[in-house]
């Protein structure tokens, strides 16, 4: 998006307004389903926009916020190059005491962009997806992966408090979206991949608060479909995902970027959860010509279509130099080849 959103990169993350232009152009222009938030503005988001200082540098603009973050647009990638409120180290977990870590539980200041995009999604006919992280995304954050890694080893118990604690914050973010309208819920958990943790890790540390953190949205809004994205290798753990009560996965990354093949998934969990993605953006869609994805995207939909519940889409993001025009393609694809009276 902040390379044919139209809008710049720096705007789209600290402007609601600015967000939605890019979101709502992006989608038209690719003529797809839906957009996904993954964007939650801070609450005072509008007064930091108002009173960042800009400067133009050799490489970009520079962006100075107004408690001394500092950003730089290079070329297109917003990176944040100065922090002042965060330690150069990481959190060690002997320091960390579950119950006083800190938590967001308000986000009612910070739902523009959700209301926009609600707004606009009822007018338009497209579906609008919420995002919350995964409470072991939280630890992972909390603590740096180097340090999450060796406290899930060391400290087991301490590591189960924490997660038990962030499953309140990812629960209240995600009423604060469906309170908006929202019409799904997707649960970012990238760092459950077998390239991260083990299945005995994934069983313990990440399906049962998974598990509650789908309750509690299921329980809240029993209409809002819940899923989750785990990126990178998954073919091991496509039961437990199941188990987490989640009504769909996303991602389901192939070879080489994963594991998972979408006919063996559907083998094993297609019976219980609907599956999306498995697209290879990098080394099919980088380089794809109107015939070879049409191919593709045949050949996908027909392991996939068997019984509904396939949704077309890339394995994970979509890789920024892949053409629009290849994009704009697979609705037209996904309505020739998805129909259950064509033969293939």
């Amino acid at each position: 998006m902040a390379i044919n959103g139209g809008e710049k990169p720096f705007d789209m993350y600290f402007n609601a307004e600015s967000a939605a232009r890019a979101f709502f152009k992006t989608r038209k222009d690719l003529d797809f389903d839906g957009i996904l938030l993954n964007v939650c503005f801070e609450d005072n988001w509008r007064e930091i926009y108002e009173q960042t200082k800009v400067e133009n540098t050799l490489d970009g603009e520079r962006y100075t916020l107004p408690d001394g973050r500092v950003y730089e647009d290079r070329n297109g990638q917003l990176t944040l190059t100065h922090d002042p409120g965060k330690e150069a180290t990481l959190v060690d977990i002997d320091d960390v005491v579950p119950e006083e870590v800190p938590l967001r539980l308000d986000y009612s200041n910070a739902m523009a962009l959700h209301k926009l995009a609600v707004a606009e999604g009822k007018r338009e006919s497209f579906s609008v997806h919420g995002e919350i992280v995964s409470p072991f995304d939280c630890l992972c954050v909390l603590l740096g992966l180097e340090n999450a890694m060796m406290a899930m080893i060391t400290d087991e118990e301490k590591c189960e408090a924490i997660l038990a604690r962030y499953v309140n914050q990812c629960v209240a973010f995600a009423k604060a979206q469906i309170d908006v309208g929202v019409d799904t819920m997707k649960i970012s958990s990238p760092f459950a991949g077998g390239s991260f943790i083990s299945l005995e890790f994934y069983e313990r540390f990440v399906v049962p608060f998974e598990r509650e953190v789908v309750r509690q949205i299921h329980a809240y809004a029993p209409g809002i479909p819940v899923y989750t994205h785990t990126c990178g290798f998954i073919g091991d753990r496509l039961e437990q995902m199941a188990a987490s009560g989640i009504d769909g996965i996303e991602c389901m990354d192939p070879p080489p970027l994963g594991n998972t093949e979408l006919k063996d998934a559907k083998a094993q969990v297609g019976e219980k959860l609907f599956l999306k993605g498995n697209m290879d953006s990098v080394n099919v869609l980088l380089q794809a010509t109107p015939e070879s994805l049409e191919e593709y995207v045949r050949d996908m939909i027909h392991d996939g279509m068997a019984g509904g519940g396939y949704i077309l889409s890339s394995a994970c993001s979509v890789a920024p130099n892949v053409k629009p025009e290849i994009l704009k393609r697979l609705v037209p694809l996904a309505e020739k080849y998805g129909r259950y009276d064509f033969q293939v």
